[in-house]
């Protein structure tokens, strides 16, 4: 539920986006998650200026509702009152873009307008790269450089990360670390080709270091030293006026444990401030398959308000459930 937005660095703007949501199992399970998310952004010369961004995670309770794999709501995370997701000095010029400081992974990359309509985890960033590395990926950040190019139908985009993000503000595990060898480093890029109405997504990552499935035990690998690559690549394609079709695929061939590959489709239907969309996917990790379903739509209200109920159907060798979601997010962003 991360958004970029690109503009012009002549003029401060701020902004605040809450997002609330309540789950349930259907039988007896429930819980409410909370996201707080401020920007602010001022210019401090002709072509730079400063971007800020904060978020805060609140739950009645951490247990998840169900044992999935992929994560079926992207906004569940344990609490954190406070946790930075961008500080850094941007540099602009002409259809450039250069950031150097924190920032957090889901600013920038597997970000596109209907990937962002379904709730599951594996639409923002697959679990191909989020489950197999403990990366700066939300609500964790990093250190690191981006670089941008946006044409007319072309853009491109790479970048560097410390290879493990953290959250804390102090200490051994705060954002501001760069340790590559300790830590390893990551590696990402993309190019993208919007026409018409569809865009299309490709990209690769290379990260150095031991992967989350061994860095959360005390299991060794080879793995360890070695430079482990992903690829994925997806397309929204325009079908008609108000259709689109969503298609997504990574593969992850050098991990021994965690998501090795992963694919999805879906249907959306854009009619004025009404989204729709149905959603298929499939992850293959080392210990089995998970299926997921959903089912969501996006009703804008208010200016600045949207609600949004969702269902979910999970299977993999664990659990076999489904998940209801009603979400509502307000967004106030000033000039």
């Amino acid at each position: 539920m991360i958004t970029f937005y690109s503009h012009c660095l002549a003029a401060q703007e701020t902004g605040i986006a809450y997002t609330s949501e309540f789950q349930t199992d259907f039988r007896k399970g429930t819980k409410w998650v909370n996201l707080l998310r401020a920007e602010f952004e001022f210019p401090i010369g002709k072509n730079f200026g400063m971007e800020m961004a904060s978020i805060s995670i609140a739950e009645t309770h951490e247990r998840p509702l169900i044992d999935d794999w992929q994560g079926f709501s992207n906004i569940e995370e344990e609490n954190t009152p406070l946790a930075l997701a961008v500080l850094g000095i941007r540099w602009q010029l002409k259809k450039s873009f250069l950031f150097v400081g924190v920032r957090n992974l889901n600013e920038d990359y597997f970000t596109s307008p209907y990937t962002s309509l379904f709730t599951n985890s594996s639409c923002g960033i697959f679990p191909t790269l989020s489950v197999n590395y403990p990366i700066a990926n939300y609500p964790l950040a990093s250190i690191g450089i981006d670089y941008k190019y946006k044409g007319n139908r072309w853009s491109f985009e790479a970048s560097a990360y410390n290879g493990v993000g953290y959250k804390r503000l102090t200490g051994r595990e705060n954002v501001f670390r760069f340790c590559p060898e300790s830590d390893g480093i990551l590696g990402i890029s993309t190019i993208n080709y919007q026409n018409n109405g569809s865009s299309y997504y490709m990209g690769f990552a290379l990260r150095n270091g031991m992967s989350a499935c061994y860095e959360k035990g005390t299991e060794e690998s080879k793995e360890k030293k070695e430079w482990n690559a992903l690829v994925w690549g997806y397309a929204e394609q325009n079908l008609s006026a108000h259709w689109h079709a969503l298609i997504q695929y990574s593969v992850n061939p050098t991990v021994l444990k965690g998501c090795r590959s992963y694919a999805g489709g879906a249907l959306v239907l854009h009619c004025g401030k009404l989204e729709s969309g149905v959603f298929a996917g499939y992850a293959g990790f080392a210990e089995g398959n998970e299926w997921s379903g959903e089912l969501t739509c996006r009703i804008a209200c208010l200016h600045n308000m949207y609600i949004q109920p969702a269902f979910h159907v999970i299977k993999n060798s664990r659990v076999h459930g489904c998940i209801g979601l009603l979400r509502l997010g307000y967004e106030i962003r000033k000039p």
